[in-house]
């Protein structure tokens, strides 16, 4: 496990990459073992979209056919879920990078895998001043 001062440095350099477990991170937050505000409130939040996408997915049922329904319930169901990942994923990144304990509670439970980011092959960005 790399030290949380060297995982931010690598990770603002650009020389370390990570991975995001969002669904052991949700089971870890609903289990109790992370505390964290930040991410409970992100949670209620999410929690709160979605009890408003099912009563607009039953006003929508009642107001339009049903395989139209279906089909604007599924797919925004489908946008949902896919924004959701992204945004939590980023929360628990934010929050590893802030906070020290976080970090080793989720590099500890394999919730956030670190990686280098060592390819040869894709071209390096380099800050040129004139």
């Amino acid at each position: 496990m790399i030290a949380h001062d060297k995982f931010v440095l690598g990770y603002e350099n650009g020389s370390l990459g990570c991975s995001v477990s969002v669904l052991l991170t949700l089971r870890l937050s609903l289990t109790g073992r992370i505390r964290e505000k930040k991410i409970l409130m992100d949670l209620l939040l999410w929690l709160l979209g979605l009890l408003l996408l099912i009563a607009a997915s039953v006003v929508e049922f009642l107001k339009l056919p049903f395989i139209w329904g279906l089909l604007c319930a599924a797919v925004t169901l489908a946008f949902y879920v896919s924004a959701f990942f992204y945004s939590f994923g980023a929360v628990i990144l934010s929050t590893a990078l802030a906070n020290e304990d976080f970090y080793n509670v989720v590099t500890s439970e394999h919730a956030l895998w670190i990686y280098s980011d060592d390819e040869k092959n894709l071209p390096k960005f380099q800050n040129k001043r004139n």
